[in-house]
Formats: structure tokens, C-alpha cells, sequence
């Protein structure tokens, strides 16, 4: 990982409050593609299995932030409280098999944001003294509806290479040579956070 320091803590799944037939999981190596927009959904949490994502705190670094995922009703809620004394961040991420985002030149998500900021952090081949690679943006939203919910973009060359939270000299992100996807919150303010995610798409 890019914060090598940090440690792991697996997600956690409640039980659905509705019965449904779980889907397919399309967290698969073979995304599916949104026809409208020529878009590759990448989940919509519709039989997602939450193993697949992984909880990034910085309590190895001294901090005391915490982020816990669920998966219930075809979204994924992370939440948690940040902690700026020590490290100040928490993250939650998903392996890619390396594929996914060939010929994509930006990521869209449907979300429910809380008025906090929250970073798009993306991983390829790309190494620096030995450690890999973080690609950050802010992960910027549009209009926010009257339901809450609101799509947020980030296009590839936004993404702004960096080791330990530094820029470093690094080539630019290569889609297709991905190797993780990942959401962090690391905005320099201590308190609670709720970020809810509908889907996530992969765009030409």
C-alpha cells in the first residue's frame, strides 16, 4: 500500500433489513458497461461482498482516526470519526485485477455527501524509492439533489502523484496498469464523518 505504516481493518457487513436475490457480484475482473453513457460500472453493491474492500486507518502512525464500511440496500456507507493528532486520515480501499479502467479517462460516482471533503486515491505499477505510488485528487461533486444525493467526478489528470501523503516525481496515472481504488478522508478536520456510495463508474 502507499502508507505502508498503516494497518487493515477487514469490513464489516450488517444484516440487510430487506430480503432480496443477491446479484452477481461486479466487483468481478469483468465490469459491467453502462450503455447510456458508455460508462463501465464497476459495482453498484448489488451482491457485493464486502471482503472485497479493506478499511486503511493511521493507527500505526500514532493516530486515533476510525473508519468502518457496510454494505446494505445496494450502497456502501463508510463512516467514522478522524483524528488530526498523529496521522488525520482513513481510507477505505478495493484490490483491481488490472483491467477495469482500460481506455477510462475519469471515475463518476453517485454519492450522499456530508459537506466534508474526501479524496479519490488511485494505484498502478508506478514505484518511488521503492514504495508504490498514491494518485490523489480532491473528489469534487456536483449539485447536490433534494434527496441528498449528488455525482462526483474525477478525470485521470487530476490525480497528483504522492508517497506518504508527499508529491513525488512519478509518470502520470495508468489506467491500465491499475491496481487499486480507493476513497480518503484527510481533510485536516477532527470529527465525524458518513459518506454514502450508490456506484461507481469508469468513463471514456
Amino acid at each position: 500500500m502507499t502508507e505502508p505504516t498503516t494497518t487493515s481493518t477487514p469490513a464489516t457487513t450488517p444484516t440487510p433489513s430487506t430480503t432480496s436475490t443477491p446479484a452477481e457480484s461486479t466487483d468481478a475482473a469483468e465490469p459491467v458497461a453502462t450503455a447510456a453513457s458508455n460508462c463501465r460500472r464497476l459495482t453498484d453493491f448489488v451482491g457485493t461482498d464486502a471482503d472485497a474492500w479493506a478499511v486503511v486507518n493511521d493507527g500505526v502512525m500514532g493516530g486515533r482516526s476510525n473508519g468502518v464500511i457496510e454494505i446494505g440496500d445496494s450502497t456502501l456507507r463508510f463512516t467514522g470519526s478522524v483524528v488530526t493528532a498523529g496521522g488525520g486520515f482513513t481510507s477505505v480501499r478495493l484490490r483491481l485485477d488490472g483491467d477495469e479502467l482500460l481506455d477510462t479517462s475519469r471515475i463518476e460516482m453517485r454519492v450522499r455527501p456530508d459537506g466534508r471533503t474526501y479524496g479519490l486515491t488511485m494505484e498502478d505499477a508506478a514505484e518511488a524509492r521503492g514504495r508504490s505510488v498514491s494518485h490523489r485528487a480532491d473528489l469534487g461533486t456536483g449539485p447536490i439533489g433534494d434527496d441528498g444525493w449528488a455525482i462526483a467526478a474525477v478525470d485521470y489528470d487530476q490525480l497528483v502523484p504522492s508517497l506518504f501523503g508527499q508529491p513525488v516525481d512519478a509518470p502520470a496515472f495508468d489506467p491500465a496498469s491499475a491496481r487499486e481504488f480507493g476513497i480518503i478522508i484527510a481533510d485536516g478536520t477532527d470529527g465525524d464523518f458518513a459518506l454514502e456510495i450508490d456506484w461507481i463508474d469508469a468513463c471514456p
